[in-house]
């Protein structure tokens, strides 16, 4: 064997085993993973998260400790600094319940008044002198009947109401001294189509039953399908309470609410409280 031979031979065995562990070194160690192609290129967008859910979770805690104030402070902060959050409307019913609760309530208010019943009064009479709805004076005392005595005490609340129509959500908004109150959902919503923001106001409230109208104090006004009517176009917030059988047809324009709803608005408004419809 030639030497030339012998040292090609050599030559090749050395590139067999120094290249093969270069090439299972750069196999196990330098060579970089495929990258998967995305559609478009398109960058990986990372959720922004909720912090309406965080809020909530707090003002619930504060709540539970009897902190009131700073948790109803803090739901409100949700569906005004965060309308678009998930909790956004179960902050709004949180607050609404809360308004609703202590307007209603025995306890003393600057917005409320005590009214000691005097000889030959009534709801109506009570009503005439206080300027209070009387619907309002039967549910704030949690009346079951009209018959009233002298002496007895009643709890005369009172508000500086304003309501809002927002067409793109659908809903009423309560205000009490221009600051929220209240958040209707409508079931029902048809406005004049070229109505798309204006300034109304309440001219009048009709309680229905069996296709005629009822006055407070008959027996069938329990039970009745209410309408407070608006100034412009016949608008009307509306309610049905027998959905089979129709108590009255339902109006050409208006917002629909449930039964129960209704039923409290109707008790808040009074006649020539405004009305702003909005986009």
């Amino acid at each position: 064997m030639s030497f030339l031979w012998k040292l090609g031979v050599l030559f090749g065995l050395v590139l067999v085993i120094f290249g093969g562990g270069a090439f299972a070194t750069y196999e196990l160690f330098l060579k970089q993973a495929p990258r998967k192609p995305t559609k478009g290129n398109d960058a990986v967008v990372t959720p922004t998260p909720d912090p309406g859910i965080a809020l909530l979770d707090q003002a619930k805690q504060l709540i539970a400790k009897g902190n009131i104030g700073d948790g109803k402070r803090l739901l409100i902060s949700i569906f005004q600094s965060f309308p678009k959050s998930t909790k956004a409307d179960e902050a709004r019913k949180t607050v609404g319940d809360m308004n609703i609760q202590d307007f209603f309530s025995p306890q003393p208010s600057a917005d409320k008044k005590e009214y000691v019943v005097a000889r030959g009064d009534s709801i109506a009479k009570i009503s005439a002198k206080t300027k209070a709805a009387p619907e309002l004076i039967f549910k704030a005392n949690g009346l079951e009947g009209l018959m009233i005595q002298p002496g007895q005490k009643f709890i005369i609340p009172s508000g500086q109401f304003t309501v809002q129509i927002f067409i793109g959500q659908q809903a009423v908004e309560l205000l009490n001294h221009g600051e929220f109150f209240r958040w209707y959902k409508a079931l029902d919503f048809h406005l004049p189509p070229n109505m798309t923001s204006g300034q109304l106001k309440v001219i009048g409230k009709e309680a229905w039953s069996g296709g005629a109208r009822v006055a407070f104090g008959e027996r069938k006004f329990v039970g009745s399908s209410r309408w407070v009517v608006l100034s412009g176009s016949g608008v009307t917030f509306y309610s049905e309470t027998s959905p089979n059988t129709p108590n009255v047809p339902k109006p050409r324009f208006g917002v629909q609410l449930a039964s129960e709803d209704m039923e409290e608005l109707f008790a808040l408004l009074l006649k020539d409280t405004p009305v702003t419809i909005n986009k």
